[in-house]
């Protein structure tokens, strides 16, 4: 790889992405992954019972990946709640 070949980024490019960090605050960035993990159980849900209703097109291997990644998220999002209650009680017990 030549050194010559990496470009600066440019002005305008780095003030896009200032825009893109303020314009979507953490509250938003949370909202969005909170309703993605609900839309992911909602799914994993429906498919679930389109399958025990005897639905021709849905298979076993469908629910199984629909509930296992439902679940996979549900963690991730508990895990991410524990570490941001730490933090928050890391910051309570601060002394000024």
């Amino acid at each position: 790889m030549k050194i010559s070949s990496i470009q600066p980024i440019k002005l305008e490019t780095m003030q896009s992405l200032e825009d893109k960090k303020t314009s979507a605050g953490f509250k938003d960035v949370l909202e969005q992954a909170l309703a993605e993990v609900n839309n992911l159980q909602n799914s994993a849900d429906s498919t679930a019972i389109a399958f025990a209703s005897g639905h021709p097109n849905i298979d076993i291997h469908d629910v199984m990946i629909g509930m296992e990644k439902a679940q996979l998220a549900l963690q991730l999002t508990i895990e991410v709640r524990n570490k941001l209650v730490e933090a928050y009680q890391e910051i309570m017990r601060m002394q000024l």
